[in-house]
């Protein structure tokens, strides 16, 4: 069985990234990324990507949790420009729920194989000779 290519983690990656930029933006662009989101899992089901790469879906998601984290690199507390004053939190809580997500995503694709074949006994191929 051969890996899956690039491109297949690219486009699940894709997905957790709008899915979670979708739920971050909720009430205003949100659910017009959502809907980017399941367009393109309905993609990637239809190519037939459901392998190992699909766990790069919680790495996705951690890309805009790490984007909300850099735009609160000034916090926690009040932060002014030139013109305005706004108040930032503490970046540290939000990588650390980035960290887990990817470590999330790590572990996945480590433990990938053993789950196919606990949860899918008849779809694992046994090598030949076994």
């Amino acid at each position: 069985m051969r890996p899956p290519a690039p491109w297949h983690y690219a486009l699940w990656l894709l997905v957790g990234a709008l899915g979670g930029l979708g739920v971050l933006s909720l009430l205003t662009i949100g659910p017009i990324l959502l809907l980017a989101a399941g367009a393109v899992t309905v993609l990637c089901v239809v190519l037939r990507l459901l392998n190992r790469s699909v766990t790069a879906v919680p790495a996705g998601v951690a890309v805009p949790v790490l984007y909300l984290a850099w735009l609160n690199r000034g916090g926690p507390g009040d932060v002014c420009d030139a013109n305005v004053c706004t108040e930032e939190w503490s970046p540290w809580p939000i990588v650390a729920v980035a960290a887990v997500l990817l470590g999330i995503g790590a572990v996945l694709w480590w433990t990938y194989p053993r789950v196919v074949v606990a949860l899918f006994p008849g779809a694992a191929t046994r090598p030949p000779g076994a």
